[in-house]
């Protein structure tokens, strides 16, 4: 866009030269050229170092740990509840915008994804390329992707930590712009690894934790099962019980009380994913800003130099 604007005003200033027989004058035609020629240099140089400087920004590091148990893939009775999908379905919804209004951000984002059920796994280490991550995120994080059965929590939190032990030393130090997505349901069946070390751990790397908790309160959710023509049969066992009954408040207990260090965000509720991106501080605004800016003001100088051609 630089280039093209900067054609497009030589191109108005060349014309004015010519029809107005600036040249012709020596009185002050070089002192014109001359200034012309200034002006187009610190605007590139301006626009260059604009350039490096948000090259040279540190990134804003965001992991996501999913819970991929069982209770994910529960949902409530579809014959009431229509359209309303699992909680990992329900979670998607807000992974998926957020991802992309990172994406649509000029500032520099990496992501990485862990999975977890009794354990973590490392799905995709950092990456800058959002899209792939959004396919990950939509396609692979699905309950069953880890065989091993039961949830918990404490093992998220730990697996999310080497994640971040991996960074190149500049961003494994920084204390700030460093995010850790816990997506789960609450639901803890298997304590492995005590939730506030775990935490302890994360926050004295300069870790903020976000707590997006998925789980209907007022309805009961299952194991749907379906027959052969995809009819709703009723509700499978989930270890040992039809219904899964979710738990906000170990989900909160992970944002903590100071809301600049953790945050608590609910999956049901409609702006979800704009609350999450407001704590984040990326804003996806930005994007058009920097052209359009530099735009208007390559015009403007263009015709500024046009009028002191024509009445100098």
């Amino acid at each position: 866009m630089l280039l093209l604007a900067a054609i497009l005003v030589l191109a108005v200033v060349a014309f004015y030269w010519w029809r107005f027989g600036v040249w012709s004058n020596p009185a002050y035609s070089t002192s014109l050229l001359a200034a012309l020629l200034a002006m187009l240099a610190i605007l590139i140089y301006a626009n260059r170092a604009d350039r490096e400087l948000l090259q040279g920004n540190v990134p804003t590091l965001v992991a996501i740990a999913s819970d991929v148990s069982l209770s994910m893939g529960t949902a409530p009775d579809p014959r009431v509840n229509k359209d309303v999908g699992t909680r990992l379905e329900r979670v998607q919804r807000v992974l998926l915008p957020l991802l992309a209004e990172l994406d649509a951000s000029t500032a520099p984002v990496m992501i990485g994804v862990t999975a977890f059920t009794s354990k973590s796994e490392t799905i995709l280490s950092w990456d800058d390329n959002l899209p792939q991550v959004r396919e990950v995120v939509e396609y692979v994080l699905t309950t069953g992707l880890l065989t091993e059965p039961g949830s918990d929590l404490g093992a998220a939190l730990r697996g999310a930590v080497p994640l971040f032990e991996i960074l190149p030393e500049q961003q494994r130090d920084q204390q700030q712009n460093k995010f850790l997505i816990i997506v789960s349901d609450g639901e803890q069946t298997v304590t492995q690894i005590d939730v506030a070390t775990a935490i302890t751990e994360l926050r004295e790397i300069g870790v903020r934790i976000i707590s997006l908790y998925v789980g209907m309160q007022d309805v009961a959710e299952g194991l749907a099962v379906y027959d052969d023509i995809g009819s709703f049969m009723g509700f499978d066992e989930v270890g040992g019980q039809i219904y899964s009954v979710p738990d906000p408040e170990i989900m909160q207990l992970f944002a903590g009380n100071d809301p600049s260090t953790g945050l608590f965000v609910n999956a049901e509720e409609s702006d979800a994913a704009d609350t999450i991106m407001n704590f984040i501080g990326v804003s996806a605004s930005k994007t058009a800003t920097g052209p359009v800016y530099l735009t208007l003001v390559l015009m403007l100088w263009g015709l500024s130099m046009a009028v002191l051609l024509r009445y100098a």
